[in-house]
């Protein structure tokens, strides 16, 4: 049974209550590494670090947005509360006013002026309990269980596509199996018809020669290429049903595909080099997708 994650996954959880509107929202793409990008009010900032500690050990791998919006019924809002200290804007005013009549200016811009003198506009942050933020937390754990369900969906329809591309490997391979007699008639039949074609040029030492054509054919044997990939796909099988680790399952496939590009260059035949390039084609596929697994 194929179980892969995907790093392409979306979730999000809110809670509706009397006093607040919480929602958070979890969204990720791949990346080799873990990238957390964290949106969250500012009275809830002291909390971050624990926050990312959190997700953090439970995604593992991606670039991943976390978007966490809280709003009170009351409309002020968690980063809302401002104060105006109107009789210091009065005080500000009236001197400014009686400066600007006494040197005969005018200010036509003056609110601007007053509201930029120090405090009189402030910003207060409302302040938060603890059990507002496990109201919090609980919207985060709401937004990773359905967040991590998408990736396990997305992983299902990954790893069958994968198992597909393997499976029509495996069949290439057996046409090379197949292949593996003729070709090795062609070549023996090319060297022996280069032989009769040029007998009366050249003398030839029967036993060297018999040599040399074996040493031609083993140099050109692919049995161990063929050996190897097999096993390779069979490693690469297991790892996907039992551990199926993005890095990993990429390190095989690249295993695989120096098989396939030896099986190619050793070849010279087209049957052969035919199925060579459909394997070739199917790895490919195989680690676009892995791209995307955990």
């Amino acid at each position: 049974m194929v179980q892969i994650k995907s790093m392409t996954g979306f979730g999000s959880g809110e809670i509706d209550n009397d006093i607040w509107n919480l929602k958070t929202e979890i969204k990720s793409l791949n990346n080799k590494f873990l990238e957390l990008n964290v949106r969250m009010p500012k009275s809830f900032k002291d909390k971050e670090i624990e926050l990312r500690q959190l997700l953090g050990a439970k995604i593992q791998r991606g670039s991943v947005s976390v978007s966490i919006i809280a709003e009170r019924k009351d409309n002020t809002g968690v980063n809302d509360n401002l104060n105006v200290n109107l009789p210091l804007a009065k005080s500000y005013y009236d001197k400014l006013d009686q400066l600007s009549k006494d040197l005969g200016m005018e200010t036509p811009n003056l609110l601007n002026t007053i509201i930029a003198f120090p405090d009189v506009v402030k910003y207060e942050e409302n302040e938060v309990s603890e059990e507002d933020w496990q109201l919090i937390l609980t919207t985060v754990e709401t937004a990773f269980e359905k967040f991590d369900q998408f990736r396990l969906q997305e992983g299902k329809t990954i790893g069958n596509y994968i198992i597909d591309c393997v499976e029509k490997i495996k069949e290439y391979l057996k046409t090379v199996e197949k292949e593996e007699i003729p070709r090795r008639d062609s070549i023996k039949g090319k060297l022996l018809q280069s032989l009769t074609d040029n007998k009366d040029d050249i003398k030839v030492d029967e036993n060297r020669l018999e040599q040399e054509i074996i040493f031609y054919l083993e140099k050109y044997d692919i049995g161990e290429e063929k050996s190897r990939l097999r096993h390779h796909i069979d490693f690469f099988i297991e790892c996907l049903e039992k551990d199926a680790n993005g890095k990993k399952l990429n390190f095989i496939s690249q295993e695989m595909g120096r098989e396939i590009n030896t099986l190619g260059s050793k070849a010279y035949y087209f049957p052969i080099q035919q199925a060579v390039v459909l394997m070739k084609e199917e790895l490919e596929k195989i680690k676009e997708q892995l791209l995307n697994v955990l």
